[in-house]
């Protein structure tokens, strides 16, 4: 735990600093699991395609889930910053986030005749989801930031996306099964309630949590809410380590802009039929396993930034790869490629944030940092689907991906870690 006394030391309560860390990782694993049921890099893009949606649609799904986490946090950090407990705050809106899977899993089931109304429920499920989750992510950061002592937070992250990949692997096989026995309408139906159980049970295991009082607050600004998000760009200004992370997250959108299309290259060049997506599943969430392991032993022995740099290099060889391979075992070599680098990636930039951002302003500088995102990922996605419109061309988006990501990697090497600096 950083020595800045954000929380009290772990030491001093290690049972409920051990149960905390094994409710956080359930929360999340069983969270992510269940998503993998609507995997935003394999089954929602093909889910928009067979639904009339366009190139610049199908390519914001992978994105279009953390980018509506993300808006909300910023212009709520000041209420969060008053906070001085924060898991009441976190469990009110994270049940509000999970219904709106369970609604349209319902009308999906229900209302056959959703005719032109069906695509936008299906591309606007994550997005109210998101929305609402976005209100409560920055209190849950700083409440896991808190609660999880610093050295094992990547391990923190990592158990959280192993656990996430062991569910995902089950979640291939049951995608196969049921967009072959309920093609269409109602195999999406079945898939959204699937994923509501799982975020349902992820929920229930967060309430386990134990919350440890703070032993210093930060009082936070007294002036009105204008002046507040006035005083944010000089805020976000005096910390050149989180501009240069910003840069380097921006141009490292490259998985995100090849796996929007990833998927339907890989069908339409196999002649597979599209359950076989499950397969895709199944050898990412494999890459997930691994790439996680390795993530949770190199961010515990030498921080995030060396995860982000590896992560850059295999999302090159990934993209090499994807636009060489013409095989069905080809691409799903390909997936199990992505899922290893972007669970490096994932773990490195939750490891390499926490630790870089001030722990007296840690839940602004984390909303700020979200907000930023949110345009990289919409910017980049859509660059990606712009493209792949104007070219038709898999190949010029994995291209653009590769390129992306050395100008990320040389951003990078100029940021120090922080580990053991705070």
């Amino acid at each position: 735990m950083p020595a800045d006394t954000a929380a009290p030391h772990p030491q001093h309560h290690p049972q409920v600093v051990r149960r905390n860390f094994i409710c956080h990782c359930l929360e999340g694993g069983l969270y992510m699991g269940g998503v993998a049921f609507l995997q935003p890099e394999t089954v929602m893009p093909k889910m928009v395609e067979q639904l009339g949606g366009r190139s610049a649609i199908i390519a914001i799904m992978p994105a279009i889930l953390p980018a509506a986490f993300a808006m909300a946090g910023l212009f709520v950090s000041p209420l969060v910053e008053r906070l001085t407990r924060f898991k009441p705050w976190v469990m009110g809106f994270g049940i509000l986030q999970r219904l709106p899977y369970l609604i349209t899993g319902l009308l999906l089931w229900h209302w056959q005749d959703a005719g032109a109304w069906l695509l936008p429920l299906v591309v606007l499920t994550p997005v109210a989801s998101g929305l609402i989750g976005g209100v409560g992510v920055v209190a849950w950061m700083e409440m896991v930031t808190r609660m999880v002592p610093e050295r094992v937070r990547a391990a923190g992250w990592a158990a959280r996306y192993i656990t996430q990949a062991c569910i995902g692997m089950v979640a291939g096989a049951v995608i196969h099964q049921v967009l072959s026995h309920m093609p269409g309408q109602r195999g999406y139906a079945v898939l959204h309630l699937i994923t509501f159980g799982f975020l349902f049970l992820s929920w229930l295991s967060q309430s386990f949590m134990r919350e440890l009082p703070a032993a210093h607050h930060y009082h936070p600004h007294t002036g009105s809410y204008w002046s507040y998000l006035r005083s944010l760009p000089g805020l976000l200004g005096r910390q050149p380590q989180l501009l240069r992370l910003i840069a380097a997250r921006f141009t490292g959108m490259g998985y995100l802009m090849v796996v929007s299309f990833l998927t339907l290259h890989a069908l339409h060049t196999t002649g597979r039929p599209e359950a076989d997506e499950g397969s895709f599943v199944s050898c990412q969430n494999i890459g997930t396993i691994l790439g996680s392991m390795l993530a949770a032993w190199l961010g515990y022995h030498k921080g995030g930034r060396v995860l982000l740099i590896l992560s850059r290099l295999i999302c090159i060889i990934m993209c090499i790869w994807a636009s060489q391979t013409q095989s069905f075992g080809g691409f799903t070599a390909a997936y199990f490629i992505l899922g290893f680098g972007l669970f490096l990636d994932r773990v490195g930039d939750l490891t390499l944030t926490a630790e870089l951002c001030p722990p007296e302003r840690r839940s602004t500088l984390q909303a700020m940092l979200g907000f930023c995102n949110v345009w990289s990922l919409m910017f980049a996605t859509s660059l990606g689907g712009v493209i792949h419109s104007l070219s038709g061309s898999f190949y010029m988006v994995a291209a653009l991906a590769a390129a992306m990501s050395v100008v990320s990697i040389l951003i990078l090497r100029g940021i120090p870690e922080p580990r053991g600096q705070n």
